[in-house]
């Protein structure tokens, strides 16, 4: 685990019990009792998460919030606010935080929307990680099976129903690999290989030339490039 979690908290005492509470269970939590010490841990640490008070001396909450946003107004890091002032929800809802504790709450409570949210930036972190793969095939429940088996292995997929737009898609967003039918109606599976290869932007793709066997599940792979 270890992950880094950075909190901004005013009241000392209260930000050293959220510190021991993190630490025992697995994370590797940093205090900062206002924004301007916030933005000097900064410096030195990329955190995994950072939990935001609003109520903070010399830069609070939010404050701190819109220094921490780039120019399209998105925090660079996920971001938990902890407040005491409900009334303030509403106005985060408008905001692009990972989550909103009303003060005072379980640390239990704390430990579970941590987690909630950590593993939602995993699951993106490996989804946005996937090799991309593009499927070239008229016989879209042929191609829909092919892409639901590699979906549920972890990969990120696109589907053509022609050669003409397999290599349109491929020339506007080069994937990994490419799974093309040889028996396409417009052009050829291996001709569609043979123009990509040949143009610098897509040479470096991966290719697979594959036959169906009375459109069934089962395919024959007849060429791996």
């Amino acid at each position: 685990m270890n992950e880094k979690i950075l909190i901004l908290e005013d009241e000392k005492e209260l930000g050293q019990i959220y510190v021991k509470y993190l630490k025992s269970h697995g994370y590797g939590p940093v205090l900062a009792t206002n924004g301007l010490e916030g933005i000097k841990q900064l410096k030195t640490m990329a955190p995994d998460l950072i939990l935001l008070d609003l109520g903070m001396p010399k830069m609070n909450g939010i404050e701190f919030y819109q220094y921490i946003c780039d120019s399209k107004k998105r925090p660079r890091y996920p971001v938990l606010v902890l407040t005491g002032r409900r009334d303030l929800e509403a106005l985060f809802k408008d905001f692009h935080v990972e989550g909103f504790i009303i003060k005072p709450f379980k640390q239990a409570q704390l430990l579970n929307e941590i987690e909630a949210i950590l593993n939602k930036q995993y699951t993106k972190k490996q989804v946005e990680k996937a090799k991309r793969i593009m499927i070239i095939d008229a016989n879209q429940a042929c191609a829909r099976k092919i892409m639901d088996k590699l979906v549920n292995a972890g990969y990120k997929c696109e589907m053509a129903d022609s050669g003409m737009v397999g290599v349109e898609k491929i020339m506007a967003y080069p994937p990994d690999l490419a799974v093309v039918n040889l028996n396409l109606a417009d052009i050829p599976g291996d001709l569609v290989i043979l123009r990509l290869q040949q143009m610098a932007r897509t040479r470096h793709v991966k290719y697979i030339l594959y036959l169906e066997k009375k459109y069934t599940l089962y395919t024959k792979l007849l060429l791996a490039l």
